[in-house]
């Protein structure tokens, strides 16, 4: 492997763009707007997930570029997955590495699949606050209100209350679900590298 902790590089690189573009929202005030207009406060519950799938993605994706530097290094790391494999893979038949390869496979996702989980729900999140503002805006719709002009302010302003709830929710949701699963995607494919360079050690071991 020419460079170290490329897969760090190419993260950091893609959230940078992220960050930035959050950061713009911000000085801009359409953040502080999203969380103001939704009266139900799931814009702030879809942010704070987002904010654990993204630092827990951070942590996993220097994980698996330490395990990619250790698996290419000259000298295999004692605590690394990759000496790990190799000394369980010592005198094996290839059926019976395939089976600890198979193994191998289930940790490794095991330790990032729920990253994928978090952008998912995410977007059922946002969703869920979309029915919810529905809701809210057609509950204040009463056509017997139309000859009283001050109900019908409090219907308008009802209706925009849960049409403000619908569209940001959704809108924070899918464009946080969508951050996060192209970190996952960065991830999956250091993890699957990992595995197949792995893998590699070990029928070069077995030789």
């Amino acid at each position: 492997m020419r460079f170290k902790y490329l897969l760090i590089l190419r993260y950091s690189i893609i959230n940078l763009v992220g960050l930035t573009f959050l950061f713009v929202l911000f000085t801009q005030g359409y953040l502080k707007k999203a969380i103001t207009a939704d009266i139900t406060n799931m814009v702030i519950i879809i942010l704070f997930l987002f904010a654990i799938g993204f630092v827990v993605s951070a942590y996993r994706t220097l994980w698996v570029s330490k395990e990619l530097n250790y698996a290419y290094a000259k000298k295999i790391n004692s605590t690394s997955l990759s000496n790990e494999f190799l000394q369980k893979s010592k005198k094996l038949d290839a059926s019976s590495r395939n089976n600890l390869a198979v193994s191998l496979r289930i940790k490794i996702a095991s330790k990032i699949n729920y990253i994928k989980f978090i952008a998912n729900t995410l977007v059922i999140l946002g969703l869920i606050g979309t029915v919810i503002g529905f809701i809210i805006a057609l509950s204040g719709v009463d056509g017997s209100v139309s000859s009283n002009p001050e109900e019908v302010s409090k219907m308008v302003s009802t209706l925009i209350s849960g049409m403000s709830v619908a569209l940001y929710t959704t809108l924070v949701g899918s464009i946080c679900s969508v951050w996060l699963n192209i970190c996952f995607q960065i991830l999956s494919t250091g993890a699957n590298k990992l595995l197949s360079r792995i893998i590699e050690l070990g029928e070069k071991n077995s030789v």
